[in-house]
């Protein structure tokens, strides 16, 4: 089944922590939404799964009194009738490879005031991808994310590289065929924020003097500053984002349309230099 029902995780976890009365949740965790997801992560324990899923976005351990009224709400919404539905539409578009697609409650999905809270977020993998929803998203949101994601999917998939071997160059064009699917299929109205941050000329400034002498660093971990950036640093927030965004966006515009899957089985290079930025210093 692609659409994993993980509902059943999140109620045994629940159920599990008023047993106990919340002594030991971080294990329970652990054990009951970690364990479980050991196939997709055969060379690493549970712990290691946890955390990565927690840096991401799953919820915390010490929130299991909120999770069993929440996952209600997220099937009172259809979530997981809905990504089922749409991702088998995304997958005959594009022709994709066949993913588990897990469906967690986001942390604080409960917060009340959402400012500097996300409502979503997610991460691929070959094979797999995460959703970590708040029960109050809109049903175009969420398509929005499994589009972003699902097609992370589809280009990790094409690349059949270990992410110690994904270069900057790869790194930045994966995020921005993510971020083009959901122009394509849904409109600019969902894009991501991070998309209109910057202008085109001091963007440019930026590109041509860190981005270009990196775009061969490889390794997913050596790519976090590049493509978050950072408040008040050299590189700005979501700089790698929004560059990843608008290369892919101006390669298109430039050379387009392209039908289903044709665009995101491009090579990296060719998508650089068919776009409005340049590839290497020289071309300037």
């Amino acid at each position: 089944m692609p659409v994993i029902q993980t509902q059943n995780l999140l109620y045994k976890f629940v159920e599990q922590c008023e047993e106990q009365s919340g002594r030991g949740v971080s294990i329970k965790h652990s054990e009951i939404i970690g364990a479980p997801l050991m196939k997709l992560f055969p060379t690493l324990n549970p712990e290691v799964v946890q955390y990565e899923l927690l840096r991401n976005g799953l919820f915390q351990p010490e929130e299991w009194r909120n999770i069993k009224e929440t996952v209600k709400q997220m099937e009172a919404q259809n979530m997981w009738q809905t990504v089922k539905q749409e991702y088998r539409l995304l997958r005959k578009r594009w022709n994709g490879p066949k993913v588990s697609i897990y469906i967690f409650p986001i942390k604080n999905a409960t917060a009340k005031a959402r400012k500097g809270v996300p409502k979503k977020n997610g991460i691929a993998y070959k094979g797999a991808l995460f959703l970590f929803l708040s029960p109050d998203l809109l049903t175009e949101e969420i398509k929005a994310l499994l589009a972003h994601e699902y097609n992370h999917a589809c280009r990790l998939d094409y690349l059949d590289q270990a992410p110690s071997k994904i270069t900057l160059m790869d790194s930045l064009i994966i995020e921005g065929l993510g971020e083009y699917a959901v122009k394509d299929l849904y409109g600019e109205k969902w894009l991501a924020p991070w998309i209109n941050l910057y202008i085109f000329e001091d963007v440019l400034a930026i590109w041509k003097r860190y981005f270009i002498p990196s775009l061969d660093v490889e390794g997913v971990k050596n790519h976090h500053l590049f493509l978050f950036g950072k408040d008040g640093g050299r590189l700005p927030k979501w700089i790698g984002y929004h560059i990843g965004f608008h290369i892919v966006d101006s390669f298109q515009k430039k050379h387009g349309p392209f039908l289903n899957n044709a665009l995101y089985k491009k090579s990296a290079k060719e998508i650089i230099k068919g776009s409005d930025f340049p590839l290497k210093l020289d071309d300037i």
